[in-house]
């Protein structure tokens, strides 16, 4: 979407599935909700290949058509839930229907990742995909050959080993995977949802994806207003050096 009058600076990423094949949930999520209930919405659109071409496709045109419609700045996020996919395939695919971004699995290994961008026909950029069971010592290595990194790792080891400052050194976009189970029951985010997923956006991830909460659960659009309004609140109590550095030096003139 087009910065100009965002009131959040970071981008949401849904999952498209069977709950967003019902266009009235495509467009209430694209629009932002009825009678504008907040003010962005789906920035990116994260289609599975692993869902069959012939769907993940057809999910792809009819998201880009919507938005085009709308006049809205929207990507596409590729990606596949099969950890170890046919690799030769998937890249066809993503050559002829061109995302703006493409995922890989990090299972893949880092010469899997420096050989890509021979491989990859369109202008689109590289993701590496962090599962729970991944590590992150060696993260350093792709982010540096990464345009982006999908963090599924858990939050306390994000915080403790500073993934996201050692991303964005290496110009390495993390996003972060914000996980509500409770939305896929029907029932209102709980409170240590809402703390787990803004205390871990503070750290400064601008992007944030959701993956069942969109694809299959009962309230795709009510679970991206949900994350739209725990973003906007997190970014304010983002960890800023600089600023941190500042308050401490004034501080210390005023005692």
């Amino acid at each position: 979407m087009s910065n100009d009058g965002r009131h959040r600076l970071s981008y949401i990423i849904a999952t498209l599935g069977p709950s967003t094949d019902n266009e009235k949930e495509l467009i209430t999520m694209l629009m932002a909700g009825i009678a504008r209930q907040w003010i962005e919405g789906v920035d990116i659109a994260r289609v599975l290949h692993s869902d069959g071409e012939e769907t993940a496709k057809n999910r792809i045109e009819i998201f880009r058509g919507q938005s085009t419609k709308r006049n809205l700045t929207t990507r596409i996020y590729l990606d596949t839930d099969q950890e170890s996919p046919n690799t030769d395939e998937y890249i066809a695919f993503s050559n002829s229907v061109k995302p703006d971004i493409v995922t890989f699995p990090k299972s893949l290994g880092l010469d899997f990742f420096r050989g890509l961008s021979t491989k990859i026909e369109s202008d689109s950029k590289i993701c590496v995909r962090f599962l729970k069971t991944d590590s992150v010592d060696d993260a350093d290595d792709y982010f540096e050959v990464c345009d982006f990194a999908m963090i599924e790792t858990d939050s306390k080891i994000i915080v403790d080993e500073k993934v996201v400052e050692r991303a964005k050194t290496k110009q390495c976009e993390p996003i972060y995977l914000a996980l509500m189970p409770t939305l896929m029951t029907g029932q209102v985010q709980s409170r240590e949802e809402n703390f787990e997923i803004g205390h871990t956006l503070e750290e400064g991830f601008d992007y944030v994806a959701l993956y069942q909460e969109t694809s299959h659960g009962p309230y795709a659009a009510r679970s991206v207003k949900c994350v739209d309004e725990i973003t906007v609140e997190s970014e304010k109590l983002r960890v800023n050096p600089f600023s941190d550095f500042m308050d401490k030096i004034l501080g210390f003139f005023k005692k």
